[in-house]
């Protein structure tokens, strides 16, 4: 019932908002769809892998934007302090990005929610196609704010928000992204999440506003030492 009403309302959304085009000056709005899949591996001495994959649509579903592929690892040095790091690949539109993030990961449960928050620095360059412009070579610091809350059996509503800071000759906000998505387990190694994203994007002159749908599936596994 829950998942119903949550299509439900994902559903009367887009229909909503179908009639605003992609985000430019006089049409700031864009409706996004991020599909991707996950792969976690559970090491020993309390270190993790992943892998994932994602592709993007836009300009209201209508446009690939191409895809993105990201390396991650963790490692616990005690509990509730985690240390991260990831490189991800963005094969898109506009060129080739490469990012590198490094940061902290806080994570603590209130009887059955789960929280964590987490302290990213994040290192961006893009790679234009058109070999008469410059690369961009952008830094940012994240700070993401997550609650995992049980609903009924396998199935859990996950809310986050995150404030994202361009650092460059001070600090200024560049997006805001909000997300509320549900999560589904159907086996200890194998979950599913929809979810939605509200992003406000200063990064121009003047703001854009983003309505991003997607899922993502992960499979996980753990490797036990010897």
């Amino acid at each position: 019932m829950i998942k119903n009403k949550f299509y439900l309302f994902a559903l009367l959304f887009f229909s909503a908002q179908s009639i605003f085009g992609q985000a430019t000056k006089a049409d700031p709005i864009d409706i996004q769809g991020w599909f991707g899949a996950n792969v976690e591996a559970d090491l020993p001495q309390k270190w993790s892998f992943d892998f994932s994959y994602q592709t993007r649509l836009n300009n209201n579903l209508t446009k690939n934007n191409g895809s993105y592929y990201s390396f991650g690892t963790k490692k616990r040095l005690f509990k509730p302090l985690s240390l991260l790091g990831e490189y991800r690949l963005s094969k898109v539109l506009n060129g080739t990005y490469n990012r590198f993030t490094a940061g902290v990961d806080i994570d603590y449960n209130i009887n059955k929610i789960k929280t964590d928050f987490r302290l990213l620095y994040q290192n961006q360059i893009q790679d234009f196609d058109d070999l008469r412009k410059e690369n961009d070579d952008d830094h940012f610091l994240r700070a993401r704010i997550r609650g995992r809350f049980p609903l009924v059996k396998n199935t859990s509503i996950v809310l986050s928000t995150e404030p994202i800071y361009k650092i460059a000759s001070g600090i200024t906000i560049d997006n805001y992204r909000h997300q509320v998505g549900l999560r589904y387990n159907f086996k200890n190694y194998l979950r599913a999440e929809v979810f939605y994203i509200n992003r406000s994007d200063y990064a121009k002159k003047y703001r854009r506003q983003y309505h991003i749908f997607g899922t993502t599936i992960t499979y996980s596994f753990k490797i036990k030492s010897k």
